[in-house]
């Protein structure tokens, strides 16, 4: 990948500071020593997309990262990457490992499967369901997905959020709550242009 990935791991053991307190005092609080678990399989073949921001709490400021970590500990959630309205790539867990960014899930149908943080890679973007995504973030989320795809050797399938814990979920009984994002603002179609894009750029080099 072209742009540094600053580690930014959810454990215990990290002493980086959020705020007041640091990563690792925010993950102990929780009682667990990382916000993550091992996969059942080795399958990982779903990149979920998400947008993540304090705006209930922080209005004025929705998008701080001293905000927005801490409700990852908060609500014993995680992803694998977030990345900000300004390009910065953070990794949050390890690739390998299950983080727990879609919790009750299904993957639309022909496919069907549940349990999408067992074989997925979840990727938050900082952004509210108003504010739209920079066109930075389109391009280092497609930047992003070709490293991930590269690394694994394998095209990835890409949903939203809302596709695997939406209405279809919660009619299943699989979870309460139905999520939304990243929401009517996503631009997919860019999406899609941006990491074929890259696709091709690897290839034309295979090539020559």
């Amino acid at each position: 990948m072209g742009r540094k990935i600053h580690d930014l791991l959810l454990q215990s053991s990290n002493s980086k500071r959020c705020g007041n307190d640091t990563i690792g005092d925010l993950v102990a609080a929780t009682g667990k020593k990382r916000l993550w678990s091992d996969r059942a399989g080795d399958v990982v073949d779903v990149i979920v997309i998400h947008y993540i921001s304090a705006v209930e709490r922080f209005p004025d400021d929705p998008f701080c990262l001293d905000h927005v970590i801490p409700l990852f500990a908060e609500y014993g959630a995680s992803s694998h990457y977030l990345i900000t309205r300004r390009g910065a790539v953070y990794r949050l867990v390890p690739d390998q490992f299950k983080a727990w960014h879609c919790g009750g899930s299904i993957m639309p149908q022909p496919d069907g499967r549940r349990n999408v943080n067992e074989f997925s890679i979840g990727i938050e973007l900082l952004a509210t369901d108003t504010s739209g995504f920079t066109p930075t973030q389109y391009r280092l989320l497609g930047m992003l997905c070709h490293t991930i795809e590269q690394s694994r050797g394998v095209l990835m399938t890409y949903v939203g959020h809302e596709q695997v814990a939406g209405t279809g979920a919660v009619e299943m009984g699989l979870r309460s709550d139905c999520k939304v994002d990243p929401g009517l603002l996503f631009d997919w179609k860019r999406f899609f242009r941006d990491l074929g894009r890259y696709r091709r750029n690897a290839a034309d080099k295979l090539q020559k």
